[in-house]
């Protein structure tokens, strides 16, 4: 009986112990924090870097540990302009503290600057790992969308359109699923496939005939059915295209090459 109640105690005071010793380790990465902080807004970046540091290597499981972490990333980000730092930052924070509220801006960070740099096969590999660690996360369509035009920049069309159509059937009624619509189009044009590129085109115009990408969809059409050899039917396109957007010099340049075209094939304008 006395022996239960003894480690009864022992566990509790054991607790107590851990609780005071977590609390004291929070309030001095708290403190080193403020200083880093200080440093940071007199300029002194790299000091300011230094002790957001210290809190890493002395305190790694303090309250004050990720967002250390975040601000060297965006310090070397921001006010250094030296990005390969700053990823290293960035996925330190995402590996070690995944739960971190910061976690998934700066994996958009890590996205944004591959991009930037042009290394799009690292890009899109972050990218997948955003929607597999945070697929609920509000900027989840936004990523989503941004990986899909990534895609389609970089020619791997089908992949586009694979990820274009998980991303209708998630968030069908965003703002990046409508746009989703349009590049599938464009990708198919690309393609050479004008018969489906048409088909996205007229879906497109038929959901969202006001949509930012309403013009861009009608000329992409008509060019769709240009391509496609039907030129009598790409000429009016561009005619109706022309009653709509009066002085548009594409439409304008569009419609008179077609008609060239057909008069050069069957001898007569159109």
């Amino acid at each position: 009986m006395h022996q239960n109640r003894y480690s009864a105690t022992a566990v509790i005071l054991a607790l107590v112990a851990v609780a005071l010793l977590a609390g004291c380790q929070d309030s001095r990465a708290h403190r080193q924090f403020d200083l880093a902080q200080k440093l940071h807004s007199q300029g002194a970046y790299l000091e300011a870097i230094r002790n957001w540091e210290t809190i890493l290597a002395s305190w790694p499981k303090s309250a004050s540990a990720d967002l250390a972490l975040h601000r060297i990333g965006r310090t070397y980000y921001v006010e250094l302009d030296q990005p390969d730092r700053s990823l290293d930052a960035f996925a330190r924070l995402v590996k070690n503290y995944p739960q971190s509220a910061y976690a998934p801006q700066d994996q958009v960070l890590i996205t944004q600057i591959y991009r930037s740099q042009r290394q799009y096969a690292k890009a899109l590999a972050e990218y997948y790992r955003f929607l597999q660690m945070f697929p609920d996360d509000p900027k989840t369509a936004e990523l989503w969308h941004d990986m899909v035009t990534c895609l389609f920049e970089v020619g791997e069309y089908q992949a586009m359109r694979t990820q274009a159509q998980g991303l209708i059937k998630k968030f069908p009624d965003s703002l990046y699923a409508r746009d989703c619509v349009f590049w599938t189009g464009e990708s198919y044009y690309l393609d050479k496939n004008y018969e489906k590129a048409i088909a996205k085109f007229k879906e497109y115009l038929d959901k969202y005939p006001d949509g930012p990408m309403a013009y861009k969809s009608w000329l992409s059409m008509a060019r769709a059915v240009e391509e496609d050899d039907r030129l009598e039917e790409a000429i009016k396109l561009y005619q109706e295209l022309l009653q709509r957007f009066p002085n548009d010099r594409i439409i304008q340049s569009r419609l008179a090459a077609a008609q060239r075209r057909y008069q050069n094939r069957f001898g007569s304008t159109k």
